[in-house]
């Protein structure tokens, strides 16, 4: 078996696991985006280099600004969209004439919060998949079995041990029969309440597990356009 570090990181990914009733990889990767954001907010408005990067990105992606705007410092999004209208208006000065206007106009590097989501994904997925091979880590992963599909599938890509691999697929096909079973049970539900019955159905949630598990969390798996 391999011996791994645990440093900081490898605690924080286990203890969220741990204690987590949400997908611990959605949890992480939400908090670290917050962070990043709190950081350019607080930190980065006027820094040369950052303004020049959403300059070339066109800002943040819609996914982001929405995000960004969450936190209502208005000043920062003044100072960052006065640069975007500038720069929309030069590009219209110029490309107001050119056939092909929108594409000329989306075509640029992708949004900074995208690739930092996209290394901070990669990050935490990363030391589940090296941490699996300690004891308390699988454990973890398999006792508070709360993992969204995109953020399992990732995790079950990274793994070399393939009685492991098999034995994950098999946790996640019964956590996904089971949870169509009860979603189908309350489809039937609702036809008995349709048909003059009245009870509330113990399954009438089972839609916001499933939700979550096909998409992960709200606000995690952006469009990374």
């Amino acid at each position: 078996m391999r011996v791994i570090e645990k440093h900081t990181p490898y605690f924080k990914v286990l203890e969220t696991l741990q204690k987590s009733k949400d997908c611990a990889l959605c949890v992480l990767e939400k908090e670290a985006v917050h962070s990043y954001f709190e950081a350019f907010l607080y930190e980065n408005v006027n820094d040369p280099g950052t303004r020049d990067a959403l300059r070339e990105s066109h800002g943040y992606c819609p996914f982001h600004a929405h995000h960004i705007a969450g936190f209502h410092d208005t000043l920062a999004l003044s100072i960052l969209y006065k640069d975007q209208a500038l720069l929309a208006a030069s590009f219209l000065e110029k490309a107001a004439s050119h056939r092909n206007i929108l594409g000329e106009w989306t075509h640029h590097p992708m949004c900074p919060a995208c690739r930092q989501t996209v290394q901070i994904r990669h990050h935490y997925v990363g030391i589940l998949v090296s941490g699996m091979d300690e004891p308390e880590m699988k454990e973890a992963f398999l006792k508070y079995f709360h993992h969204c599909l995109n953020h399992f599938l990732m995790v079950l890509e990274g793994l070399h041990d393939e009685g492991l691999k098999r034995e994950l697929a098999g946790r996640m096909r019964e956590r996904l029969t089971g949870l169509a079973g009860r979603l189908e049970q309350y489809c039937q539900d609702c036809q008995k309440n349709a048909s003059g019955e009245t009870f509330d159905s113990p399954h009438r949630l089972a839609w916001k597990e499933a939700l979550e598990i096909s998409t992960g969390q709200k606000g995690v798996f952006e469009p990374l356009l």
